[in-house]
């Protein structure tokens, strides 16, 4: 499935870059869906971050978000790395003490929030120390009433960003107004991008959902369920690695995910998911080999103990090791933004370490490379026989999980 995202260039008083808006989109076509500001923010965080990465997307230039109050409230924000994230607050967030707390706290984070579509009132007057862009939208506001509007925010230090620039003029009267950051169709119309994006199952999302709401919560059963879903696995290993979670540290295994994050924002995380992926069907080819790999080279630690290699690292190797593929994207670009284990990072980055030879093997099983497999075999101190065999149990396995 693809990913689609408007993102439209916000400038200098120069025409240097500074950074894009991001706009969510459910197609190739550049239009807005009909969908909640609320759903396209989590769609947008879903596809965005989850997959690509929102740094990625802007070219590691800002990235400008628009959250609901809701959102703001809920903390979404932090789904999102602080450096180089704006969170806009779209112009229906009321000044709330909620929405204050939750300003304050995303502003020692070090997010830097802006206010859209800003017209003044005297209840965002205690919002100001922690704002650090306001928008003006020139086609909502006649000129006297922008200056009016900057005269009542004499005390903000911040930086204002004229918004719906459409002529040279209005560009030249933006400039004289002391405006430093622009956007418009004077400078460019939204751009359209395209990016392959992992899907969900919709049915293992609502399963999940159950088993991290349910008061005897089993780790090995959620890891179990989520083990069947290669796109659900990638983005939970980049959710351990987003901003909700200060200290971060080497993943090995889907179970130390789940321990790490806990019940709440397990929970947290499937019902962002739940919500924002489109369910597809059963796994398509490249999905059910992963599968494949992930069973077999975890079969393959189990069962050989003195060649040292952890099941669980095994596995997880080979569930992520056609992502590239799936994502038309390098592995390497892919998994900078998830912190995994080197034991698992070499192999599939730089085809070193332990389990590069589990890939290795089955590489030569996928294209009956018989004398490349025989030397593996040797290397592993195991049969080759047995390795067929293994890989066999694993197709079995594979097709087991796509019928259910």
């Amino acid at each position: 499935m693809f990913f689609y995202v408007a993102r439209q260039p916000i400038l200098t008083h120069d025409k240097h870059l500074y950074g894009y808006e991001l706009l969510f989109r459910d197609g190739p076509n550049n239009a807005f869906p009909n969908v909640t500001s609320d759903e396209a923010t989590l769609r947008l965080v879903d596809g965005g971050e989850f997959n690509t990465g929102i740094r990625e997307l802007t070219d590691n230039h800002h990235a400008f978000v628009n959250f609901s109050e809701q959102a703001i409230i809920d903390h979404l924000p932090r789904l999102l790395p602080c450096k180089g994230t704006v969170v806009e607050l779209l112009e229906t967030v009321s000044p709330s003490d909620c929405v204050f707390e939750a300003v304050k706290e995303l502003k020692s984070e070090g997010y830097q929030i802006a206010l859209d579509d800003f017209e003044y009132s005297e209840q965002w007057q205690r919002f100001l120390p922690y704002i650090d862009i306001i928008k003006v939208d020139f086609q909502a506001l006649s000129i006297a009433q922008i200056r009016q509007v900057l005269k009542q925010l004499r005390a903000f230090n911040g930086q204002y960003l004229a918004e719906k620039i459409e002529t040279p003029d209005e560009f030249s009267q933006a400039r004289e107004l002391g405006f430093s950051l622009f956007q418009g169709y004077f400078f460019a119309r939204p751009e359209m991008m395209q990016r392959r994006a992992l899907s969900s199952s919709q049915t293992v999302c609502m399963r999940l959902l159950e088993l991290t709401s349910d008061a005897n919560y089993q780790v090995d059963a959620i890891a179990d369920l989520i083990e069947q879903d290669v796109g659900l696995t990638y983005k939970l290993l980049r959710f351990v690695n987003s901003a909700f979670f200060k200290r971060q540290s080497e993943i090995h295994s889907i179970q130390q995910a789940i321990v790490r994050l806990g019940q709440a924002e397990l929970r947290k995380f499937t019902a962002l998911i739940a919500t924002a992926t489109l369910a597809e069907g059963k796994p398509d080819e490249l999905i059910k080999l992963s599968f494949v790999r992930a069973r077999f080279m975890e079969q393959l630690a189990l069962h050989n103990k003195n060649y040292g290699a952890d099941a669980a690292s095994a596995f997880l190797t080979g569930l992520l090791s056609k992502l590239d593929a799936m994502m038309d994207n390098d592995l390497n670009a892919i998994l900078s933004g998830v912190a995994i284990a080197a034991e698992i990072k070499r192999p599939l980055i730089e085809g070193k370490g332990p389990l590069s030879f589990f890939l290795k093997a089955c590489e030569a099983l996928e294209t009956t490379d018989w004398a490349k497999l025989e030397l593996i075999a040797e290397r592993l101190r195991v049969e080759s026989k047995t390795l067929v065999l293994y890989y066999q149990q694993a197709q079995a396995w594979a097709r087991e999980i796509g019928r259910q």
